[in-house]
């Protein structure tokens, strides 16, 4: 269900945006394209096996609390949060605003 317009909409597409740096690995890839590139510049063996896992519909199993507490420890890691985007919150707010954006999504 889109939540696109809901009250909580704006909250969720800004957290989104304030937090998708504690994501980002040289494991990650972005999108479909940037992945596309890097595996046209790859090199295979004929034996290897390429396998691409789509991991979308599986975000309904990931326990929300525990994932709610490791970003809010990871965010206010020597307080990264509050220094890369210029605010002061505290950890129990970052923590409140997530319960807000993905436990309290209308119905």
């Amino acid at each position: 269900m889109s939540a696109t317009g809901s009250y909580n909409f704006q909250l969720a597409k800004w957290l989104d945006e304030k937090l998708k740096p504690l994501s980002l690995n040289t494991y990650s890839i972005t999108d479909i394209f940037t992945f596309a590139d890097e595996i046209t510049n790859m090199k295979f063996n004929e034996s290897d096996l390429l396998v691409s896992y789509d991991v979308t519909l599986l975000f309904t199993n990931v326990p929300l609390d525990e994932t709610i507490i490791i970003i809010a420890d990871k965010a206010f890691t020597d307080d990264w949060f509050n220094k890369q985007h210029g605010l002061i919150i505290t950890r129990s707010d970052l923590t409140e605003l997530l319960q807000l954006a993905t436990k309290r999504q209308p119905l």
